[in-house]
């Protein structure tokens, strides 16, 4: 295992947060590498059609180098799975590795954050076809926007030092700044992003074919990421029905909702009172 190759960077969480957008920001860099499949679910509790290939529940944890077999000459090789937050099986997995890697996160408004998941899931994927209500009555749905619960966890396994925590909205507003600065932390050119297209990557869009999409997201593996991502445009152009949009109904249920991660949003700004601005989530 002296010559296994780890990621020193794993973008963690949490899902409908940015970290696509984050994942191809860096990949772009010319330092940095990236697993070939943006998510690899690697250490899933799970065997899922993401990881069919390698995860730890089949091939355990000393398979998981294999995945960045094609980095070894990068400064950085990282991988972006997002529901890694949510993982006792990811954080205990990252812990053990020869070297802890730094772990991102980027955390949004939980509410705006559930309303966009259910968005996505209802015109991206087709797996949800009820309201938002029935969408919100199971457990975990709400529980995944109690960010604490989880970040308390990752804190202990990986310590402090090891975790990058942002909110979404500020680097949404200032992705410049964020990517420069996470530059500088990685040890890598942060000049590469003065000039840097932040175009935003797996936006809610929904889509007219869904078999169209699978096939999509079958070869997906196949195609090399500057490909895909000079690709996706195009794919969106011929296979996007537009964003889909809240309506008053949703966006009322959505604010509603909100109250019922103010406990939990001040737990988390203060155990980590340096990563998080709760006036951003007012």
């Amino acid at each position: 295992m002296k010559s296994a190759i780890f990621p020193n960077l794993v973008v963690g969480g949490a899902p409908k947060c940015g970290t696509s957008s984050v994942f191809f920001w860096l990949a772009a860099h010319p330092e940095v590498a990236s697993s070939r499949e943006k998510e690899t679910f690697f250490w899933a509790p799970e065997v899922n059609r993401f990881n069919a290939k390698c995860n730890v529940v089949e091939h355990g944890p000393e398979a998981y180098p294999r995945l960045f077999e094609h980095t070894s000459d990068a400064k950085v090789r990282f991988e972006a799975t997002a529901a890694y937050i949510y993982y006792s099986t990811a954080w205990e997995g990252l812990a053990s590795l020869p070297v802890k890697p730094t772990v991102l996160f980027l955390l949004r408004e939980p509410a705006a954050r559930t309303q966009s998941q259910f968005l996505f899931e209802t015109h991206r994927t087709g797996r949800v076809n009820g309201s938002f209500a029935d969408y919100i009555r199971e457990p975990h749905i709400l529980d995944h926007g109690h960010y604490v619960r989880y970040l308390t966890q990752w804190e202990a396994a990986l310590g402090r030092e090891n975790l990058v925590i942002w909110q979404f909205e500020q680097v949404m507003r200032d992705p410049r700044a964020a990517m420069m600065s996470l530059a500088e932390r990685l040890g890598i050119d942060p000049t590469f992003y003065e000039r840097f297209d932040f175009a935003v990557r797996n936006e809610t869009v929904a889509i007219r074919s869904k078999g169209l999409h699978r096939l999509g997201l079958r070869l997906q593996s196949m195609i090399p990421l500057a490909v895909q991502d000079a690709l996706l445009p195009l794919y969106l152009k011929l296979n996007g029905a537009g964003r889909p949009k809240a309506d008053d109904r949703l966006k009322a249920e959505t604010k509603a909702l909100k109250s019922l991660f103010a406990a939990s949003n001040a737990e988390l700004a203060a155990s980590f009172p340096e990563s998080i601005d709760l006036a951003l989530w007012a």
